[in-house]
């Protein structure tokens, strides 16, 4: 991963821009082939499949059916996900937009919120107690809170930040005027500078006795 060596040499805040949080920093870990946003988002997709298992397979029985079934809402679910992640980086591509850090204490508990939706109707029969339209309404949050925060985060955050780091492995400027360098406050540098010819000064007028004789 040689866009490493260059991240030393950009300024503070871009190089956290570029690391992001916990989970892009782990991302970032790995070969650049290996995070492409398409397979972030299959790999989401995967993960979202796994955790529907146990509630599909003891609505509808361990069959050889059944697992026919998840295998293929697996692999819809691997295949739409990775889409919107391919997406997502040409959208990123043609806006050049930074990548956003999205607040964990929102994001991530989502998921487990719309899979606990999603068992308890798979597993119990609570929409018996609702209206056909309010149990259809229960299903789609659901699945909405199971599935949204991988594209969501795929698309504000890690494939902006990965176009980033495939122009820096590149040795291409990554933000390509978008966030500029920071510049040094000019009056801070004034001072310096000022506070730097008044030592000056106060040598050039009162050199340091560096021998003191002991006649003089």
């Amino acid at each position: 991963m040689s866009w490493r060596d260059r991240l030393d040499d950009l300024p503070t805040e871009q190089r956290s821009l570029l690391e992001g949080g916990s989970l892009s920093q782990r991302f970032a870990n790995r070969p650049l082939g290996q995070t492409h946003p398409a397979l972030i988002g299959g790999f989401y997709g995967f993960l979202v499949a796994i955790s529907l298992s146990l509630p599909i397979g003891y609505e509808n029985g361990w069959s050889e059916q059944t697992l026919r079934d998840w295998g293929f809402l697996a692999v819809l679910l691997m295949l739409l996900v990775a889409i919107t992640g391919h997406i997502s980086l040409i959208v990123g591509k043609i806006l050049r937009r930074p990548p956003i850090s999205l607040p964990r204490a929102w994001i991530y508990p989502l998921p487990f919120i719309g899979l606990s939706i999603l068992s308890t109707i798979l597993v119990t029969d609570i929409e018996s107690n609702f209206s056909n339209e309010i149990g259809t309404y229960f299903v789609y949050v659901g699945w909405f809170l199971l599935i949204s925060p991988g594209p969501i985060y795929i698309h504000l955050s890690w494939a902006p930040r990965w176009r980033l780091l495939c122009r820096l492995e590149e040795g291409l400027d990554p933000f390509d005027g978008d966030v500029p360098a920071p510049k040094m406050n000019v009056e801070e540098e004034l001072d310096e500078d000022s506070d730097m010819e008044l030592a000056i000064e106060d040598i050039e007028d009162d050199p340091p006795i560096l021998h003191h004789d002991d006649e003089e």
